[in-house]
């Protein structure tokens, strides 16, 4: 199979931003200093107002600063080029920062219904207006963070751009062909990390001004800590499904938005091209996946080079590497003779140790 070229001497330089990545940065960098700046007025303001529900917003948006800094952190390792033991490069950074996100949002969410115990117990009213005030504030501030983010995160669900390509070692590897194709699909996962934390403090800006606005009116003070459960039940929902999605790129799991069966038929109706013996798509991260395939051909020079330019043109895969096979090979037997290999080599090493 096709490898990857040689290390050149000096030093490694990051792959340039994509103008999508640029905006997607700066974007991240904005709502950063826009929670920095505003979380000391939120958490004065809940304090002075002895409200649950902010205190439990402003508690969380103290860990959006932390969280924010971690995908701006992993956005930047994420460039970092291939070395040789880290051949796919560093992506996976960005699930892994999306799995520490999903958890702190989790923890920050028992600590809400914690407060929110709490405040039930007790019989203190929270003072309406600077309630009021503070929660609008809040809103404004955390509704236009989390609107930024969302509209860096839409990018990645329209279209896959245009795909440049690069082959190498096509004299050194006559029968297999490995293309990489250009990701810019931007860092979706990642950003939604940071997203789910910013959604839940405006969901709570949301309640704690609903709950100011029904106790103003006379209402049950309860209504304060009640609005607490419902964001917390929101942002759960999120947190597992943020998990779920991380896991899924880390465990190697075929990407959703690629259709194996339709790539498959691309590389049966390719010109040179006998049979399909085994396809294997898998996430690396950041929105870039990688293709592995084998077909057996019917003789012509150079099909797996080409097969692989073509899918990588037809296809949003930053890596495809498609092996030739020759007429009649089976993976199938291969992975039988291996296995049974493993086994007499396992008898014989028994044996040894019997004899001994």
């Amino acid at each position: 199979m096709a490898t990857l070229p040689p290390p050149k001497a000096g030093v490694s330089l990051p792959a340039p931003k994509t103008p999508r990545e640029a905006r997607q940065e700066r974007r991240l960098r904005l709502v950063l200093a826009l929670v920095f700046l505003f979380f000391g007025f939120e958490y004065a303001g809940a304090k002075v107002a002895d409200s649950v529900v902010l205190k439990a917003d402003a508690l969380h948006l103290l860990l959006d600063i932390f969280s924010l800094a971690l995908s701006l952190a992993a956005m930047a390792v994420a460039r970092r080029p291939p070395t040789p033991r880290y051949p796919f490069g560093f992506k996976r950074v960005e699930p892994l920062a999306a799995l520490v996100n999903g958890v702190l949002v989790l923890l920050a969410t028992a600590e809400i219904v914690h407060e929110a115990v709490e405040a039930v117990q007790g019989d203190v009213a929270p003072k309406q207006t600077i309630m009021l005030v503070v929660a609008a504030a809040a809103l404004v501030v955390n509704g236009t963070s989390a609107w930024l983010l969302h509209g860096a995160m839409g990018e990645d669900h329209h279209g896959h751009g245009h795909h440049a390509h690069h082959l190498g070692h096509d004299d050194d590897h006559p029968h297999d062909g490995h293309s990489h194709g250009h990701d810019d699909h931007g860092h979706a996962l990642n950003l939604r990390g940071a997203w789910l934390h910013l959604l839940g403090d405006a969901l709570g800006a949301v309640a704690a001004l609903i709950a100011a606005v029904v106790i103003r009116l006379g209402g049950p003070r309860w209504i304060d800590p009640a609005a607490s459960f419902l964001v917390a039940i929101i942002l759960v929902v999120g947190a597992v499904r943020l998990l779920r999605d991380a896991g899924a790129v880390l465990l190697g799991a075929s990407p959703k938005r690629l259709d194996v069966n339709k790539i498959h038929a691309f590389l049966v109706a390719f010109p040179g091209v006998g049979e399909v013996t085994d396809l294997r798509l898998w996430t690396l991260g950041a929105g870039a996946d990688a293709m592995v395939a084998h077909v057996t051909t019917d003789g012509r020079k150079g099909v797996g080079i080409s097969a692989s330019r073509a899918v990588a043109r037809a296809f949003p895969i930053a890596h495809v590497t498609v092996q030739e096979l020759p007429a009649g090979h089976d993976d199938h037997a291969d992975d039988h003779k291996h296995h049974h290999h493993d086994h007499d080599h396992h008898d014989h090493d028994h044996h040894d140790h019997d004899a001994s």
